[in-house]
């Protein structure tokens, strides 16, 4: 059975005196069957504060990678709500022989799972290959003093601290719990608002990712490996193209997008649903926001 992408086309509430339009052409990589509806509301909401992702590219053979993860939880747990983590094991690349799982001949010890996703390669490429591991991206910016995205866990929480005071051009709101649930079984749906409320030319796109915790497998941690380390926030699918799927190229204040997405889970799909949450976010180009992530949401899945 392969996987099927849907999203259907659905206007959640009636809103009056709104415009229809089609949705853009696409870039990057081709999308998977989708279908929007977007209008313009006159009394724009009050902005959001911004958010931040901490997109941690780690591994299970990286002796210093738990050090980095439990950085980026302290950092996490010091503002509920406020930072998501994505745990992403590339599954492709230079850095592949570190995230190759424990089944090897030699190995003293087996895993259970294989965190590797293409889309972790995919998106670890895209902001910057870095010379090893652990590193990490915080919302995908270049901050004053660096020269790239991906930079190391002692950078992770002064950076954050600062995109926490500003406020974000795009709100990200589901619709209850009936924005994210399960259906039919092995379902996963979605139901995402996103409000501009200011202008921008840069070209926005929306990414989803579904994540998984509570995995207990091997993982060197400095000098020796554990066998009941507990993995938590691991990439497992993106629902949108690795790299996003492009709302427009330009967008005015009080522009707002409504989608329905659905994902649904195939028997090669060996998660606990209990264990599953979403991940949504909002990024540029590289015209004025310089790829950066612009607000996230993380959801549990009903």
């Amino acid at each position: 059975m392969k996987n099927i992408f849907k999203i259907i086309a659905a206007s959640l509430f009636l809103i009056s005196a709104c415009e229809e339009e089609a949705p853009p052409g696409l870039n990057f990589t081709a999308e998977r069957s989708i279908f929007d509806t977007t209008y313009i509301i006159n009394v724009l909401p009050a902005p959001q504060a911004t958010n931040v992702l901490i997109e941690d590219f780690t591994a299970i053979r990286c002796i210093n990678c738990p050090r980095a993860q439990r950085v980026a939880k302290s950092i996490m747990d010091a503002h509920p709500d406020r930072v998501y983590i994505l745990g992403i094991h590339p599954g492709n690349g230079v850095l592949s022989a570190l995230t190759k799982p424990f089944d090897l001949i030699g190995d003293d010890h087996e895993s259970k799972y294989d965190f590797r996703t293409k889309e972790g390669g995919e998106i670890l490429t895209f902001l910057g290959i870095p010379q090893g591991l652990p590193n990490g991206a915080i919302n995908r910016t270049i901050f004053n003093g660096e020269t790239k995205r991906i930079i190391d866990e002692t950078k992770w929480n002064g950076n954050t601290e600062n995109l926490l005071t500003t406020n974000s051009i795009v709100n990200i709101d589901t619709f209850g719990k009936k924005g994210v649930y399960f259906f039919e079984g092995n379902k996963i749906r979605l139901n995402i608002k996103l409000t501009y409320t200011a202008n921008t030319n840069d070209s926005q796109f929306v990414s989803i990712a579904i994540i998984e915790d509570h995995l207990i497998d091997p993982q060197e941690d400095g000098t020796q490996i554990v066998d009941t380390f507990e993995h938590n926030h691991v990439l497992r699918r993106t629902i949108t193209p690795s790299l996003g799927s492009q709302l427009r190229s330009s967008i005015i204040a009080g522009r707002v997008f409504e989608k329905t997405y659905e994902y649904e889970m195939t028997p090669t799909d060996l998660w606990k649903k209990e264990n599953l949450k979403v991940i949504v976010f909002v990024h540029g180009s590289d015209k004025i926001s310089k790829f950066n992530i612009l607000q996230v949401k993380e959801y549990e899945i009903h």
